[in-house]
């Protein structure tokens, strides 16, 4: 990578009486210990600020960890700022490690190494969210194929969606897994199908204030259904097991479906649509195989365990206006929502916090879907003008 790094002038030289040459311009390099990283991946390089304390002058450069270079600087007592920003697994990570009053004179041995830490916050969240079907045209029929999940990019880095989990918890309170894994309540459950986007880790970028959608079906419903075109979404949930039941192949992205924990006889890929707990994760560890999921003490009932810490954003729709149907813990989501009745061809859109200067705009996540989000008689993709991910150029779809 390029380095940049800038060079203060040196001191002027001191005066010739003085039995010892003032050492002015020295060589320092950072030493940092990621040991507290967690999970977080390291970012590779950081930016450094070092402010010399004496003179207020500020120092600015890459650290590049492979290969490390040093800083050439006036020797003094500095202010250290070491920091970088980073995305993996759906996740935006901030990182940062500080030093104050580091002596650089040039005549110490060795320097203490500083410690740099990271904090993530989901960057990929639910925008807007089509699960209780519409009406066909012809008759009074619901119509159930034309599910949809958008999920945007609400922060201000780059993220991946490769990887990315899509799936259905079922209710803790109705559910219980102890004695069936250690440590149960570090745990979701998905008690139906977990949809996974293929990729190498960086096929998919979705940069900030764009959005992707997943669909049931990616195709224009409005011929047959009171309802919405969805042939511009990037991911489709179709796999061979549905292309031989007669689902078109549209020119979205298959996603792969990863685990089937209770097959659904719905006729969509869900498994759900007059409500259902929601949630988007990227796994830490492999996923189970199908025929490996673990009964809970409700019999004959089963799931697929997902730690907490790997889920990106969790929604619970209800049916009812009961907050005692919740599926969620509070710590996953705080709140609820329900929409009308199957066929009801309503959608539930998060809200606007703020517009930033350059357009783009921040959804309100506060982790209480009461709070954040609000029922739609219209569903919408891509509503408030929100853009699609550059590499998603198709236009039409079977």
């Amino acid at each position: 990578m390029k380095r940049t790094v800038y060079i203060l002038l040196a001191l002027a030289m001191a005066a010739a009486c003085n039995p010892e040459p003032v050492i002015t311009d020295v060589e320092w390099t950072p030493v940092i210990d990621e040991s507290a990283l967690g999970d977080a991946p390291s970012p590779g390089s950081y930016k450094v600020t070092l402010t010399n304390i004496g003179t207020e002058e500020v120092v600015t450069g890459e650290l590049v960890t492979a290969s490390p270079a040093a800083f050439v600087l006036v020797h003094g007592i500095y202010n250290v700022v070491i920091q970088a920003h980073g995305s993996f697994g759906g996740r935006a990570f901030n990182y940062i490690g500080t030093a104050n009053s580091v002596s650089i004179t040039g005549k110490e041995e060795s320097y203490e190494a500083i410690k740099i830490s990271a904090s993530a916050s989901s960057a990929l969240i639910f925008k807007e969210i089509h699960y209780n079907a519409s009406k066909v045209l012809s008759g009074s029929g619901s119509y159930l194929k034309d599910t949809f999940f958008e999920i945007y990019n609400n922060s201000s880095e780059t993220v991946y969606a490769d990887g990315i989990c899509i799936g259905d918890p079922m209710s803790y309170k109705v559910f219980s897994f102890e004695g069936k894994i250690d440590n149960p309540e570090d745990y979701i459950f998905i008690g139906t199908y977990v949809w996974q986007i293929p990729g190498s880790g960086s096929d998919y970028p979705i940069a900030p204030g764009e959005s992707f959608v997943i669909a049931a079906s990616a195709i224009d419903h409005t011929k047959v259904a009171a309802t919405l075109d969805l042939s511009t979404a990037e991911f489709e949930t179709i796999c061979d097991k549905y292309k031989d039941k007669g689902q078109a192949d549209a020119n979205a992205i298959n996603m792969t479906l990863a685990c089937t924990v209770k097959e659904s006889g719905l006729a969509n890929q869900f498994g759900k649509f007059t409500d259902s707990a929601w949630c988007i994760f990227y796994p830490s560890r492999p996923l189970r195989k199908d025929g490996e999921y673990l009964e809970s003490n409700h019999a004959n009932n089963y799931g697929l365990e997902v730690l907490k810490s790997d889920v990106l954003d969790a929604i619970d729709c209800l049916k009812t206006e009961n907050p005692d149907d919740k599926r969620l813990e509070s710590g996953l989501d705080a709140g609820w929502i329900k929409c009308a009745t199957t066929g009801g061809n309503q959608s539930i859109v998060r809200k606007v916090a703020e517009t930033l200067e350059d357009g783009r705009i921040v959804l309100q996540d506060t982790n209480n879907t009461t709070e954040d989000f609000t029922v739609n008689d219209k569903p919408e993709i891509r509503r408030y003008g929100v853009k699609r991910p550059s590499w998603s150029t198709w236009t039409t779809a079977q």
